[in-house]
């Protein structure tokens, strides 16, 4: 019990303090997504350690500060697209800075250290373009669509442990998580469903069909982000990525499914939205 009331109390100040940062205007949300996008690279490149493999962890934490930075400068339309690009080409660096480490592997350590910022810079950074939908037309901030992504990834996982630890019989994918089950995955699919309904309701300018559709890509999305990442700690031995959160482990453990969901919700919405 003592656990389960850690869990929600650490929870839920993380959620106040997330949607307060993004309430708060755009500075307070490149703040603070600018943090965990460092924080959450470093604690990807901690466990790759773990499995002996020793990536360029400044040299990336620099590179995936600097994309994330000039994605938010890009939409504010401070940057332009050329020096976006050319922020892009950085990655470069990382495998002409290797010849200088005289590190064993260099291989692993230069693929882990670009998938690092692909796998973890490149999803945040897309946030960017949530919070301002209607750019190249104006550069106006709107967080709507970045709070509605979280709702429904939360509704997603609250609906899955309830219903998974409720009805939980049949094995998701044992070899990985053998706690998740097919109930749990279909009643946080349900729950996601519900929300994006009342969403919808309560802010009709976002259509009802894309509302429902946009829970689905999160709940399959999410749920493979999950377990990606479950597949990643358990080749390690561990239960968490790290110890931010009390009883939550660390932000790894608490962005896995946005890392997943974004770019597909991004492409989703640049195509049908």
């Amino acid at each position: 019990m003592k656990e389960i009331n850690q869990r929600s109390i650490s929870g839920l100040l993380f959620a106040v303090v997330l949607l307060g940062s993004i309430l708060l205007g755009p500075w307070s949300f490149a703040l603070l997504f600018g943090l965990f996008s460092i924080f959450i690279l470093r604690e990807f490149y901690r466990l790759s350690k773990i499995a002996g493999i020793a990536p360029q962890n400044n040299l990336g934490i620099i590179i995936g500060g600097v994309i994330f930075i000039f994605t938010f400068l890009h939409v504010k339309g401070v940057v332009t697209v050329n020096l976006f690009g050319l922020c892009l080409s950085s990655l470069f660096i990382v495998p002409a800075y290797e010849l200088f480490r005289a590190k064993k592997n260099p291989l692993e350590n230069i693929s882990v250290t670009v998938f690092g910022i692909l796998y973890v810079i490149y999803p945040l950074s897309l946030l960017n373009f949530f919070v301002y939908p209607d750019i190249p037309l104006n550069n106006r901030y709107d967080p709507t669509l970045l709070i509605f992504l979280f709702i429904l990834i939360w509704a997603y996982d609250s609906g899955a442990y309830l219903f998974g630890v409720t009805f939980g019989k049949h094995r998701l994918f044992e070899r990985i998580s053998p706690k998740k089950s097919w109930e749990g995955f279909f009643g946080g699919w349900f729950l996601s469903l519900v929300f994006a309904l009342l969403l919808h309701h309560f802010f009709p300018r976002f259509e009802m069909g894309l509302m429902l559709i946009i829970a689905t890509i999160i709940t399959v999305s999410g749920t493979l982000g999950d377990l990606v990442e479950s597949m990643l700690k358990r080749s390690l031995g561990l239960k968490d990525s790290g110890k931010f959160l009390p009883g939550h482990g660390g932000l790894l453990d608490r962005f896995d499914s946005i890392l997943f969901a974004t770019p597909f919700v991004y492409l989703y919405i640049s195509f049908f939205g």
